[in-house]
């Protein structure tokens, strides 16, 4: 339940709607004017596609109204009748009702409770609409099981209808392949190839399933939460600052222990050659493939706080490393959401230079340790690899 709602550009601000349920969205709320979050990274995945459709009804339940805003603002500055149905438990999550109506010809409030507007469920607020006049299309924002039905509804009265996915990503660049979905029967990715998709094609069982999967665990992590509420409290600059310090240490000490980075990065600089001379390419496919050390299944399975991969010391790894033929043109980069220049960084490994490798991959990955424990590389680098 976390969504960018307005940007201004001039300012160089945006404005996040977030609704307290979890543990990270409560330590997000506990924060106050002055303190930060560590990054911000965007845009990304695809633009909604605005056209003057005719009428359009904009379907927002609980914090998804956020992000339906700018598309509302988008379909009415594009010559659009917009007729916008607000959904939600309460009145009190009923959000952006007086910016709504500013860009909306008409707004349908619902609540399950009726405390405010008409009680019901915004399919009953939509189909009202399409009864009494024609709608060209639909957008759907909001929990996923709202927007199966409003799918489900549309779908009866052939009127086209996007759906935003946004609740079930996690990292954003399409490395981790959390939010990937069913859609026409192809696996779709929410971050990259969305946010937005045709809803008479998603396949929304499966999402549902997906999305419940972690219950227990945030179950767990909220409990603690409410046993050590001082978890959610922000530290102080002092620490923050001791913490800076601290790994700047450690940072300088890897440094210092590495061959410096070389200043060209091309596969044309003199250590990218030097290394390939090293071995002959047929030598190079010669290597056999390491395997990934793991816990064994016995232990794993009552184990819920270690990771199963154990890791690759640091000699396997550079004999892995040395596989690589580092092409001319490398299928590996094409086929990365991100794009990591991933000779590069297989090289830097293969030379022991561990944090340039490491530095490789922070250029255009914002979350390289999750990403790399949750990508399916089978499917994406490995997939082009000769």
């Amino acid at each position: 339940p976390l969504t960018i709602a307005e940007a201004d550009p001039k300012a160089g601000t945006i404005s996040l709607v977030v609704q307290e349920v979890g543990v990270s969205s409560a330590k997000l709320c506990h924060l106050n004017e002055g303190d930060y979050i560590t990054d911000i990274v965007g845009p990304l995945g695809k633009a909604t596609h605005i056209e003057n459709f005719g009428t359009v009804v904009c379907a927002g339940g609980g914090v998804g109204v956020a992000p339906m805003l700018p598309i509302v603002q988008a379909l009415k500055a594009a010559g659009n009748r917009v007729i916008t149905v607000l959904a939600g438990r309460t009145k009190e999550l009923i959000i952006l009702e007086k910016e709504m109506r500013a860009s909306s010809d008409e707004v349908i409030v619902m609540t399950d409770d009726g405390s405010y507007g008409t009680k019901g469920l915004v399919t009953q607020g939509i189909e009202q609409v399409i009864q009494r006049e024609p709608v060209h299309k639909c957008f759907a924002i909001g929990p996923a099981i709202m927007m199966k039905f409003v799918c489900l509804l549309t779908k009866k009265y052939e009127i086209p209808t996007d759906v935003s996915l946004n609740t079930i990503m996690v990292d954003g660049t399409g490395m981790c392949g959390a939010c990937r979905i069913t859609v026409g029967g192809q696996t779709k990715f929410v971050c990259v190839d969305g946010p937005e998709f045709d809803g008479h094609q998603v396949d929304f069982d499966e999402m549902l399933k997906r999305m419940g999967a972690f219950k227990s665990e945030e179950q767990a992590a909220d409990e603690i939460v409410i046993e050590h509420p001082e978890r959610l409290q922000v530290a102080e600059c002092k620490d923050c600052k001791e913490e800076s310090h601290s790994a700047s240490g450690v940072e300088s000490e890897a440094k210092s222990s590495e061959t410096p980075v070389p200043e060209d990065p091309s596969r044309d600089a003199a250590w990218r050659k030097e290394l390939r001379a090293q071995l002959k390419p047929k030598d190079r496919l010669a290597i056999e493939r390491c395997q990934m050390p793991e816990l064994e299944p016995a232990y794993r399975a009552r184990s819920l706080y270690e990771e199963v991969n154990r890791g690759l010391s640091a000699e396997v790894a550079q004999r892995e490393a040395q596989r690589c033929l580092d092409c001319a043109n490398p299928g590996c980069v094409e086929g990365c959401p991100v794009g990591i220049d991933i000779p590069r960084f297989v090289k830097h490994i293969e030379k022991g230079e561990i944090m340039a490798a490491a530095r490789t991959l922070k250029e255009t990955s914002a979350l390289p340790a999750v990403c790399g424990r949750v990508c399916p590389q089978e499917k994406q680098c490995e997939s082009r690899c000769i």
